[in-house]
């Protein structure tokens, strides 16, 4: 991944939808796909982590098929 366009992104949220979430971002950039799960004890909200390299372009890889 080029470390120019490298960012965290961090979300929280209940372990189902924080999971989704960070399956469609892994899905639309290049990344480092969901990470492992956090939890805070005494917290019901878990955090995961993905990676990802938004400098890349559509046509650059790392992006679905549009078709």
């Amino acid at each position: 991944m080029d470390d120019e366009g490298l960012i965290t992104i961090e979300i929280r949220g209940s372990e189902k939808a924080a999971v989704e979430a960070a399956q469609r971002i892994a899905d639309l950039f290049l990344s480092s796909g969901p990470c492992r799960l956090k939890r805070t004890p005494g917290e019901r909200d878990v955090e995961v982590r993905v990676y990802a390299d938004v400098a890349r372009g559509p046509m650059d890889g790392g992006y679905p098929d549009p078709g």
